[in-house]
């Protein structure tokens, strides 16, 4: 899980789609894409505005097959891609897609890092997004990046290829040291 339940989300944003599937929590930048502004964790934050942490899962989900999560379940927040995405753009979260560079003491200031990460570090991310309120609670584990949700092979009946939805063999992850609470204001930026 990688925004834990336990959060204080003052503002909200839900003007931008978000067309790749990745777990919530971290930081969505604005890219534009084929003529269209989406929101997406960047590989590289440098140059992006980041807009906030992501609120919601984004999965690939077969509704012929399986529920909607978001109607199985109260505290299920599942969003499918393509789908407009709740953006936290001021709060209290604890979250824990990182990318610390040594170590973090509350009050350091909170940058957009790579690959959709949040880093202490100026120089290994992009503008500041808000400040560690908390301190580092070890977990190593990974989240995921691109890739998240159902997925299944099958054989086209046009072309006879063995075709692939949401291969999983595709998907691509990233390491985090644990959980950490961040407060966010993307509005500092403009102060």
């Amino acid at each position: 899980m990688s925004l834990q339940p336990l959060r204080q989300t003052e503002q909200v944003n839900i003007d931008f789609i978000t067309p790749w599937t990745q777990e919530r929590g971290g930081c969505l930048s604005i890219v534009l894409s084929s003529g269209m502004y989406v929101a997406e964790y960047a590989a590289n934050p440098s140059g992006l505005f980041p807009m906030g942490i992501q609120l919601n899962d984004i999965e690939w989900m077969n509704l012929a097959r399986q529920y909607h999560r978001t109607y199985a379940h109260p505290a299920a927040t599942t969003d499918v891609p393509c789908g407009v995405v709740g953006i936290a753009t001021q709060g209290d979260f604890i979250t824990d897609w990182l990318h610390l560079v040594g170590t973090v003491t509350p009050g350091d200031a909170a940058y957009a890092g790579p690959s959709g990460t949040f880093t202490n570090s100026a120089a290994q991310g992009g503008p500041k997004i808000g400040k560690f309120i908390g301190v580092l609670k070890p977990d190593p584990h990974t989240v995921t990046w691109r890739g998240l949700g159902f997925s299944r092979q099958f054989v086209d009946p046009c072309d006879k290829q063995t075709k692939w939805e949401n291969n999983p063999a595709d998907r691509i992850e990233v390491v985090t040291p644990g959980y950490i609470k961040i407060r966010v204001d993307i509005g500092q930026q403009t102060r």
